[in-house]
């Protein structure tokens, strides 16, 4: 799902697989908004110091070389993320404002490894979306700008696997700002856990969050918060992990060809 296609990534939809035809047109409008966006420039007056995107640059090229996918999946370090934003559009100058994420290594979630960092944005943030995710203008203004909570995101993520739920939604709100300042992107291996949802129930009539949750059995958290979401859907993808054993998929290779053979893209390059 691409961010300006749908207007809330978590309503409860009755899914409908898309035809070849949709899935070209909507990487067509996607790869549009990117080069529209990146030939208007920047949306806001944040300019961060050369020092710190060079530093940046450098950490996101190093992590590029370091992807290993076959890697057994047990073995793995999860990175589970979510962002919260000022809006649905990032390349129609929507920001972020929130990055949490949580670690799962050995098959647990790490609660004592925590990413929770709000972003100042450099722009007001909507009223609805502050009545949603309890972040204020107030709360964000004298918090660093992307680029700085960024390069410690990279720092915590290391070469770990990520994992989020609509994971195009986040990576584009993401990337976008990796290429505006310092012309890399995130080169980890990224797993969808909506797309590998529907691969794995296919009989559930909706993957979004929520009813996840609820067909998980999972402990709830504050929703529409980065780091709540981010923990729910940790439990939600460790009971992917085990269905994943069943079905004798052990790698992260694997994993790729088993998603695209039932049409399903869940890494993001």
């Amino acid at each position: 799902m691409l961010p300006f296609t749908n207007l809330d990534r978590d309503v409860p939809v009755m899914e409908a697989r898309p035809s070849k035809l949709q899935m070209l047109a909507n990487r067509l409008f996607y790869w549009y908004f990117k080069l529209r966006a990146e030939r208007k420039g920047f949306h806001n007056d944040y300019e961060p110091e050369p020092t710190v995107t060079s530093a940046l640059a450098e950490k996101s090229l190093q992590l590029k070389e370091r992807a290993d996918w076959d890697v057994p999946l047990k073995d793995s370090r999860y990175i589970i993320f979510d962002t919260e934003t000022t809006g649905f559009y990032p390349y129609q100058g929507d920001e972020i404002i929130n990055i949490a994420a949580v670690v799962i290594e050995n098959g647990e979630i790490k609660e004592d490894q925590i990413f929770d960092e709000l972003v100042n944005p450099h722009r007001s943030i909507p009223q609805a979306v502050c009545e949603l995710t309890g972040i204020t203008d107030d709360m964000v203004a004298d918090k660093c700008g992307i680029c700085s909570v960024l390069s410690d995101f990279l720092d915590f993520i290391g070469d770990s696997v990520l994992v989020a739920h609509n994971a195009e939604f986040d990576l584009a709100f993401l990337n976008i700002k990796l290429n505006w300042y310092t012309q890399t992107e995130i080169y980890n291996p990224v797993i969808d856990t909506y797309k590998l949802g529907r691969a794995l129930y296919p009989q559930l009539l909706s993957h979004d969050l929520d009813t996840l949750i609820r067909h998980h059995r999972v402990k709830e958290r504050p929703r529409h918060t980065a780091l709540g979401d981010s923990l729910m859907t940790a439990e939600i993808f460790l009971d992917y992990l085990k269905k994943l054993e069943k079905e004798e998929i052990t790698t992260l290779k694997q994993l790729y060809y088993y998603l695209h053979l039932k049409d399903n893209l869940a890494f993001c390059t």
